[in-house]
């Protein structure tokens, strides 16, 4: 219940009210038990006195015949009923007469009478006959107008007794939250330190220590905030001064040279195809020559407007200024989409003709990137089809590389999907958790999960990242056409569904070690997947290792309000949160300020360029900006020991790469004859130490 931990405000209530009833409990209770006393005393006096006029009164009627006289007597004091007990012995000892009076039902509970006994003493007096002694005369009295009376008192001193404690802790109740209201402010600001959230206490306690603990944080926080946006503004300055075109404001040759080479070194865990477009401003020359440099540098500014509203609409797709008239664009498309933007810029490009452009607005052309190619050898084939172009007055950009891979045809590719969707939603969508295991055994057919640890400096892991592959018939299919394809045809929310299935039937292997899931952009602002996953992960949550979730940074940007809300349900589960490409929108960082994420992996283009000193000098900042607000930083794509030294310098807390531990196959990890319920904790010799690339 108390799981983490019991608020001060409820302990001092707690405190308060155990004192309030023990105080008033223990004064009801003496006062009660004084009146007992009283009435034990007055019981006793009543008696004496009683023992003391019925002496005197049957005195004279000591002899044998005036007995019934001085029974007679004692008889009629016995029937007030205000006597529990009348005995007459004489000096021997011999009863001549005695009255008793039943216990009965004193109208009061029995309970109470355990608690406060009354003890009516037994009180005697001699009887004298003339000189002589005749006997003793003992009377006690009743005790049940006492115990009324007794129970009368306890009711009224129980109903003020009550008025006073109610009373008492009403005021206690405005007192403690007259002075712990601020205390709650407190805390809110003290959690929102915690989830990155930087801000200002406004209340001034009229405590003193809590007004010493609000000004100490508030301090904390404006020095967290300066130090946050002035580091801020530094980074993106340099950013702005080394990757940015100054004219444009797109990102220059460097930047795509950066991108070019992570892209492709990605190849390997996800298999994703690429294209590389070229587009020259063919009439800068002539414009600059007749109209000036100003009309030159409009004509630029309105070609880099142009192609940037026709990146848009595509997925992660950036516009590069490489050169005075040259840009290039980078995406991740399939062959349909790439088909679908080269008609795009072709349509743009022939709107924007005019007279006045004597060589054309612009020329484009287009191609794919075979993997491992080099960057000078794709930009030459382009340059080649450009040139084509333009004296064959071609409006059509696309050229075809060379060794391309298999294509599929649309047919293949809806029997394909319909492979890796139907299964779970005829058999795993509904199944019980109990059975969740056994229906997945068949998803091992068509996905490999990959997994490929992340370290730090004590070669300890931080967690384990994991990958899905997609396999037909023997053959790897590029993830980034499978989703694609997946979207185009509508399958796209099972499909992923589908690989969280995959991926947590696999992990229920492993114990202890943190495993990070990625999240799709789309998924990650879709609330009927979000919905479905956490309630998945609830259902599950036994039979899986602590989680992390990333998704990249172009992704949380989407919407940082879905981002932020996503963000609070995992950490209600307590599952970490990742940014990955941190960096890559060459934009402001101020964003992470408001987000409570756990680890920022910076863009894999920083990683490769880190011997440049300006380089260095922006990660280095990076990481300051992070570990000031609580954040781990890791670097991926590590592919040589030399990079890995340049890292180790910079204070980052982990490194991922093949030139450190490879990505490995799952089913390589886990013993053949492993049962469902095998599980074992993931360790650094699970991973070859090896810069051989086992996804490949």
């Amino acid at each position: 219940m108390f799981r983490k931990g019991m608020s001060l405000r409820l302990q001092l209530y707690l405190l308060i009210a155990c004192l309030s009833l023990f105080s008033f409990g223990a004064a009801l209770y003496n006062n009660v038990s004084n009146m007992r006393d009283y009435l034990n005393e007055q019981l006793a006096s009543h008696a004496q006195g009683a023992a003391h006029s019925l002496g005197l009164s049957i005195s004279p009627y000591m002899d044998e015949a005036g007995l019934v006289i001085a029974e007679t007597m004692t008889n009629a004091i016995f029937d007030s009923g205000y006597y529990q007990h009348i005995t007459f012995t004489d000096l021997d000892g011999k009863v001549l007469f005695k009255r008793d009076n039943p216990n009965g039902n004193f109208a009061v509970p029995q309970w109470f009478i355990d608690w406060f006994t009354l003890h009516p003493p037994i009180m005697t007096s001699e009887v004298s006959d003339g000189w002589r002694i005749a006997g003793t005369l003992e009377v006690q009295s009743h005790a049940g107008t006492s115990y009324k009376s007794l129970w009368d008192h306890a009711i009224s001193s129980l109903a003020a007794t009550l008025l006073q404690l109610f009373v008492a802790m009403i005021c206690a109740y405005l007192i403690l939250k007259a002075v712990l209201n601020p205390l709650r402010h407190i805390e809110k600001q003290a959690e929102s330190v915690i989830q990155k959230r930087f801000t200002l206490n406004s209340i001034n306690p009229f405590t003193s220590e809590l007004r010493t603990v609000v000004n100490a944080i508030n301090r904390m926080v404006e020095n967290v905030q300066r130090s946050f946006n002035e580091q801020t503004k530094l980074a993106e300055a340099l950013s702005q001064e080394v990757y940015i075109d100054p004219h444009t404001g797109l990102p220059n040759r460097r930047a795509l040279l950066k991108r070019f080479e992570s892209i492709q070194a990605e190849y390997d865990v996800h298999g994703n195809r690429f294209y590389l477009g070229l587009v020259s401003m063919t009439s800068l020359k002539h414009i600059n020559d007749m109209e000036g440099y100003g009309s030159g540098d409009d004509y630029i500014l309105s070609g880099a407007q142009l192609f940037s509203q026709q990146m848009s609409s595509l997925q992660d797709a950036t516009l590069y200024r490489i050169s005075g008239s040259e840009f290039v664009f980078l995406s991740l498309l399939t062959e349909d989409a790439a088909k679908t933007i080269d008609q795009q810029i072709a349509s743009s490009i022939n709107i924007e003709a005019s007279d006045r452009f004597v060589h054309g607005f612009a020329k484009h052309s287009l191609t794919r990137v075979n993997h491992q190619e080099e960057f000078a050898e794709v930009v030459k084939r382009l340059d080649h089809q450009l040139v084509h172009n333009q004296y064959a007055q071609n409006d059509k950009g696309l050229v075809t590389p060379q060794s391309m891979q298999k294509n599929h045809t649309r047919e293949e590719w809806v029997g394909m999907l319909t492979q890796f969707t139907e299964y779970f939603t005829n058999e795993i969508s509904h199944c019980h958790p109990n059975d969740f295991a056994i229906k997945c055994i068949p998803l091992d057919k068509i996905f490999d999960l990959m997994l490929q640890p992340v370290v730090d400096d004590n070669q300890s892991i931080l967690y384990v990242e994991s990958f899905v592959r997609f396999k037909v018939d023997g053959e790897m299919l590029s993830t980034l056409d499978v989703f694609a394809m997946a979207e185009r045809l509508g399958v796209l929310q099972e499909l992923e569904q589908a690989v969280v299935c995959f991926i947590f039937y696999k992990l229920s292997h492993i114990e202890h070690t943190r495993v990070a899931i990625n999240i799709s952009n789309r998924a990650l602002h879709n609330p009927v997947f979000t919905d479905w996953l956490f309630d998945l992960y609830q259902k599950m949550h036994k039979t899986l290792p602590p989680l992390l979730y990333e998704f990249n940074e172009s992704g949380a940007m989407l919407s940082l309000e879905s981002t932020e809300k996503f963000i609070r349900r995992a950490k209600q589960l307590d599952i970490d949160i990742a940014i990955e490409r941190f960096g890559s929108s060459l934009s402001s960082f101020c964003y992470i300020r408001n987000l409570n994420i756990d680890y920022i992996k910076i863009d894999p283009s920083y990683v490769r360029d880190i011997a440049q000193a300006d380089t260095r000098f922006f990660v280095q900042t990076v990481t300051q900006i992070c570990h000031g607000i609580g954040i781990k930083i890791i670097a991926p794509q590590v592919e040589s020991a030399m990079i890995g030294e340049h890292f180790s310098l910079m204070n980052i807390d982990g490194l991922q790469g093949n030139g450190l531990y490879a990505v490995r196959n799952f089913s390589t990890i886990i013993p053949a004859n492993a049962n469902h319920s095998w599980t074992c904790a993931l360790q650094l010799n699970d991973f070859s130490q090896s810069t051989n690339h086992e996804a490949r």
